[in-house]
């Protein structure tokens, strides 16, 4: 049925004409104050087979056709080809370790070159090289017995006379700061904080089990200063006890940092017990996915802790913290020991946090104490921001 209506529709018409625009200019000034979450949404959901953002040929081996495979395609440019830690060095023995990077399955061993990374698959059945065992500088499959040496290739074919030209899939890899580090595309090292390679501090690694959370919210998490009252009241702040603050914030083509001063007595129990009276803390971005704060007291520094955040998947990662405090009259065991126990509870109550705040897509409105947030998302996603320093006021 047609129904025309020469007078109402058309003023009906122009009215929906004007609310249009009208939402188009506020979705303007609304995308303004927002962090732009478009490559965040491929981080959410990575692309699968199929997809236009896919690149074809991604595989074990560099091939004539493809100058820089990866193996990953559909998350943010840097964390994608970057650099990531699969296992501490201290602990790496001839067990196979189980390890999965960016959805893709991988298995760590020591051979007698050093530390070896592979993808965690057979290429002869694609039965885990993890479930196997290391014999003679070699990963051997537990399915048929084949043994494939530190630079993939296979060794030996149990009951066969002769060994197929046949390899599984290696990747490269870096001992840094303690740490076992691979990549599954081909970006630079990053840079490491340099607590990490500082021999006149105690230091720690402690390395929790993977979680569920996004990569880039558990190190926003890491570095932002204003959910302390409300997730963690009293182990670190004092929910209704807040004070003046200044902080500066400086980015420039290696990260970014927020420093901020407080000059008071520590509010809640952590820093209470390890500082005192606060003077300052900072909170640094190591692009694209280590976060570092620090603390300093009226007599220096007291204590730093940075992680290192590795997307396991969309919606899991594993932490590598590093523990650094200055050597003093309390043994380094005993400090290992009271700082792991006290950040347990606050790893729980981030944890449900980003459990939670993983369930749910979309962009994020920018607010005015997310300092350091533009640039954690701006590095990610290989559009670092433009260098500035400016200075503002809050209350902590």
């Amino acid at each position: 049925m047609d129904v025309h209506d020469d007078g109402d529709g058309a003023r009906l018409a122009a009215a929906r004409i004007g609310g249009r625009r009208a939402f188009q200019a506020a979705a303007r000034r609304a995308r303004s104050n927002r962090i732009s979450c478009d490559a965040r949404r491929a981080f959410v959901a990575p692309a699968r087979a199929g997809d236009p953002r896919a690149r074809r040929g991604a595989g074990t081996r560099r091939g004539a056709d493809d100058a820089a495979p990866r193996l990953v395609s559909g998350w943010p440019a840097a964390i994608a080809a970057g650099w990531h830690p699969v296992a501490l060095a201290a602990r790496l023995g001839t067990r196979p370790i189980a390890r999965r990077l960016m959805d893709v399955p991988l298995v760590v061993f020591a051979a007698d070159g050093g530390p070896v990374v592979m993808r965690d698959r057979c290429p002869h059945r694609a039965m885990p090289l993890s479930a196997g065992r290391v014999q003679g500088g070699a990963i051997v499959c537990p399915y048929h017995g084949w043994a494939f040496g530190a630079d993939g290739r296979c060794r030996a074919v149990p009951g066969a006379r002769t060994v197929p030209d046949i390899a599984a899939a290696t990747l490269p890899v870096r001992v840094a700061g303690g740490l076992v580090w691979t990549t599954l595309g081909d970006g630079p090292f990053p840079r490491l904080p340099a607590v990490m390679e500082d021999d006149t501090l105690d230091r720690f690694w402690w390395a929790p089990r993977a979680s569920t959370a996004r990569v880039l919210d558990a190190l926003e998490n890491h570095l932002d200063p204003a959910h302390p009252h409300h997730v963690h009241p009293w182990l670190v702040r004092a929910p209704h006890r807040r004070r003046p603050a200044r902080v500066e914030v400086t980015v420039d083509a290696t990260g970014a940092h927020a420093r901020y001063v407080e000059d008071a007595r520590a509010t809640g129990l952590l820093p209470r017990l390890l500082e005192g009276h606060r003077g300052t803390s900072i909170g640094r971005l190591h692009p694209p996915t280590i976060g570092e704060v620090a603390f300093t007291g009226r007599h220096g520094p007291t204590l730093s802790i940075a992680v290192v955040f590795v997307p396991e998947s969309a919606t899991v990662t594993r932490p590598y913290a590093h523990f650094a405090t200055p050597r003093g009259a309390i043994p380094a065991a005993v400090k290992r020991w009271l700082l792991t126990a006290v950040h347990w509870p606050i790893l729980q109550q981030d944890r449900r946090v980003l459990a939670r705040q993983a369930m749910r897509e979309g962009d994020y409105a920018r607010g005015p104490l997310d300092f350091l947030g533009p640039a954690i998302w701006g590095f990610a996603n290989g559009m670092p921001p433009p260098p500035q320093r400016y200075t503002a006021d809050m209350l902590l």
